[in-house]
């Protein structure tokens, strides 16, 4: 039987004791090392030969989807599940299409999580009920803004306007007159149907554009 070596990293001490008694119950599993953030993951990484990694997406310094990738390119063969609270449809296609081996929601049994990790560590691939439900949704969603294209400067300065910069600030970041800012301004709206900006933004987030 195939033994694995894993990470466990949750910034609640409480939840990382309790997921460390529920895989210590696992025959597979020979070695558990414990983070309470992502920067530690990785440095855990150089030190011993880990074979999977499970964690929170919610973390500081670095979050779990960024860590996600890192460790990803840090070792391509790595396998990863992650667990969060959050489980809507934006975060779910954000983690499965950053290379996620596994997502299950923090509040799954005992069971499905031992079946989640038996799964991966086989090779394959593992997502809970409510997990596929939200990819779902997040694939409908995308394909009812796929017709609506911004250029790469209207995107620019969508997503500064997201961070509340005024056009003055704007026009100074992207080297580009005030005037050219309203220009810009004024498409994306025409081109979201946004009555203001805030609802071009809103447009944004749930079209996905400020995850690439």
């Amino acid at each position: 039987m195939k033994t694995v070596n894993i990470i466990i990293a949750d910034d609640h001490l409480m939840f990382l004791e309790g997921l460390h008694t529920i895989l210590n119950e696992m025959p597979q599993v020979k070695d558990v090392h414990l983070a309470t953030e992502g920067k530690q993951v990785m440095r855990l990484l150089g030190q011993f030969e880990i074979d999977l990694i499970i964690s929170d997406i919610n973390m500081p310094k670095m979050d779990g989807i960024e860590l996600l990738a890192e460790a990803k390119k840090h070792k391509a063969d790595i396998k990863i599940i992650m667990l969060s609270m959050l489980d809507n449809h934006r975060t779910v296609h954000k983690v499965i299409q950053k290379g996620a081996d596994g997502f299950v929601p923090k509040f799954t049994s005992k069971e499905e999580l031992q079946k989640a990790v038996r799964t991966v560590i086989d090779g394959e691939q593992y997502f809970s009920d409510i997990i596929k439900q939200r990819y779902m949704e997040s694939v409908f969603e995308r394909k009812k803004y796929k017709d609506i294209e911004l250029s790469q400067r209207e995107k620019e300065v969508l997503k500064l306007l997201a961070d509340e910069l005024t056009s003055k600030e704007i026009s100074e970041a992207l080297f580009i007159s005030v005037n050219t800012v309203e220009t810009h301004r004024k498409n994306i709206l025409l081109k979201t149907g946004a009555k203001t900006t805030t609802g071009a933004v809103k447009f944004a987030i749930e079209s996905g554009l400020f995850e690439d």
